[in-house]
């Protein structure tokens, strides 16, 4: 498999272990209220060349709420309370393994889903414009300080994509 096209999982595979991927989605996700599942999937769009012109992000932010809004979102809610007291306990590790399968069946749903509408196979792009358009389409404003977290988040992107090469 060449550098654009691996699987979304693929891709958030190689991306999510590199040192500071973690830690700008947590906050982006905590401080924000924004879907790391959908950062993922416009870091992984840009690794594939497609330009945010042709990415129906109402489309792929529709396909994700439910999943997220039903199931993964009360997941981690479920998982945080028992946090709160028991975060060495086996009930908090059955939680949060419950909490990333659906996470990994959901990003698996997407990236079908993205494939579907046509994703462009083409050199890699900047991130920087998917990040944006994500954010937009989940009706996040673009902060300064949200937009200097997106911008350290495309820096890694970015480095990963060239190390690909």
């Amino acid at each position: 498999m060449t550098k654009t096209s691996l699987t979304l999982t693929d891709h958030v595979h190689r991306l999510y272990p590199l040192p500071g991927v973690e830690p700008i989605l947590l906050r982006l996700q905590d401080e924000y209220g924004l879907d790391v599942l959908l950062l993922l999937v416009a870091c992984w769009l840009a690794g594939r060349g497609q330009p945010v012109e042709g990415t129906d992000w109402t489309s792929i932010c529709a396909e994700q709420r439910p999943a997220h809004q039903r199931v993964i979102m009360h997941l981690r809610a479920a998982r945080r309370a028992v946090a709160e007291h028991d975060r060495d306990t086996e009930l908090y590790a059955m939680i949060k393994a419950c909490e990333q399968a659906a996470e990994w069946q959901q990003l698996e749903r997407l990236g079908v889903f993205c494939e579907g509408m046509g994703v462009v196979l083409s050199d890699p792009v900047s991130p920087d414009a998917q990040l944006f358009a994500s954010c937009e389409a989940q009706g996040v404003e673009v902060s300064a300080s949200v937009s200097r977290l997106l911008a350290e988040l495309a820096g890694l992107v970015t480095r990963q994509i060239r190390m690909k090469r």
